[in-house]
C-alpha cells in the first residue's frame, strides 16, 4: 500500500480528509470487535 504512493494513492490522498475519516472509523470498529471477542473469552 505504501509503495504505490506516487501512482494511485497520490490522487486519493489529495481527495481530502474523508479518506482518513473512513480509515479512522474502520480502525475503531475493528478495535471494538477485538475487545468484544477478547471479553467473551
Amino acid at each position: 500500500m505504501m509503495n504505490s504512493n506516487n501512482s494511485g494513492m497520490n490522487g486519493w490522498m489529495g481527495g481530502g480528509m474523508w479518506g482518513w475519516t473512513v480509515i479512522g472509523t474502520l480502525l475503531v470498529v475493528l478495535l471494538v470487535v477485538a475487545i468484544i471477542k477478547l471479553a467473551k473469552k
